[in-house]
């Protein structure tokens, strides 16, 4: 039988190496990279998102609100679980992320109890899974750890049983510019004819 791996991503952590490196990837590509020629259970995203109350229309945080939401669609129609949790807003206006942590956590050590995969492949450089790791390699499983260096932590990665940096291989899951289609020549004669007839109707008016 195949290795059965699940893949837990964390949107935040990840979130901040994508800034850092100021790209767009295609998580479907980056699933595939990860997946290899492995079985893959499932792949799980994490995230927290602004509650609805808290956050006005017509506002900058309101578009932002919604771009955030239409992405997580995608990735839900990509096949990816996406998990939230609702971001607390503090008196200052700020918002405080909690639960994903634990919410992520809390899955790679049931899924690992249940037997549910082999291998988890954890995207995160944060070093509070260190524990996590542990438990989950406790009960016979392997943990594989890939993050960008920005975001890399040094024990996290000697916890796992492999690290994977992602940085030396942006290229195979960056998003592709979409390019304007290119027009055949008739499409260009067409173009031009109408464009000059529209100049003879002119000046016949």
């Amino acid at each position: 039988m195949k290795e059965r791996i699940v893949i837990f991503i964390d949107g935040s952590n990840l979130f901040h190496g994508l800034r850092y490196l100021n790209i767009k990837i295609d998580y479907s590509k980056l699933v595939e990279f990860l997946k290899k020629d492995r079985y893959l259970v499932r792949t799980y995203f994490y995230t927290a998102v602004p509650q609805e109350k808290d956050v006005k229309k017509g506002t900058p945080e309101w578009d932002s609100l919604m771009r955030q939401r239409r992405f997580l669609d995608e990735l839900s129609l990509m096949g990816i679980k996406v998990k939230t949790s609702n971001l607390r807003k503090l008196p200052s206006g700020e918002y405080l992320e909690k639960e994903v942590d634990i919410m992520l956590a809390t899955d790679m050590l049931s899924l690992a109890y249940k037997n549910a995969y082999d291998t988890a492949v954890l995207v995160s450089g944060d070093s509070d899974f260190i524990y996590t790791v542990e438990e989950v390699q406790r009960l016979g499983k392997r943990v594989e750890n890939a993050t960008f260096k920005k975001t890399s932590s040094f024990n996290l990665r000697k916890a796992c049983d492999d690290f994977i940096l992602l940085d030396d291989y942006i290229d195979t899951f960056l998003m592709e510019e979409k390019k304007p289609s290119e027009e055949t020549p008739q499409e260009k004669e067409r173009k031009g004819e109408g464009l000059f007839q529209k100049v003879l109707n002119f000046f016949k008016s």
